[in-house]
């Protein structure tokens, strides 16, 4: 994956999720994978979560969202966001990986890896491994959503 053009910012842009709508503001790109060439947004909302008005980030591709990133306890301090490492199983569900018992798959090498509840700590929050990027770091981001995308797409083709 390569970015290869900043196309602006879109303010009030609204995603229609199973069961609510979120606004958002975009941050859009063109990034070129093996397919060609793609709309990328970076859609920033708060909403709550895990008991705090929380930083939300959504990568879409095409449209579709294939990364969500939730802000860490310390957000104010380092920036950072945390994504929840999901694996596609043959049911197509999306398994988390469970922290600390299962290992890191081999294709996260690339990133920073830790435990989500070793940067959040709430009611409710999921023992799974977290890729951990900064706000600013929008490279990460846009590269996770297409490890997901290339992932979902190598499952849709075994399925077949």
């Amino acid at each position: 994956m390569k970015i290869i053009s900043f196309l602006g910012v879109k303010e009030n842009f609204e995603y229609q999720w199973f069961d609510h709508k979120e606004n958002y503001t975009l941050i859009q790109y063109i990034a070129l994978d093996d397919s060609g060439k793609h709309d990328v947004e970076i859609g920033h909302t708060e909403r709550e979560t895990y008991g705090l008005n929380r930083k939300r980030i959504v990568v879409f591709i095409d449209g579709y969202p294939y990364a969500e990133f939730v802000a860490a306890d310390d957000f104010d301090k380092t920036g950072d966001l945390l994504s929840e490492i999901r694996l596609i199983q043959e049911d197509e569900y999306l398994d988390m990986c469970e922290y600390p018992g299962e290992g890191i798959p081999a294709i996260y090498a690339n990133f920073t890896v830790e435990g989500l509840p070793n940067r959040i700590k709430a009611k409710g929050v999921h023992n799974a491994w977290s890729v951990v990027t900064n706000i600013s770091n929008h490279r990460t981001m846009i590269s996770l959503a297409f490890l997901r995308k290339k992932e979902k797409e190598i499952h849709s083709k075994k399925k077949k």
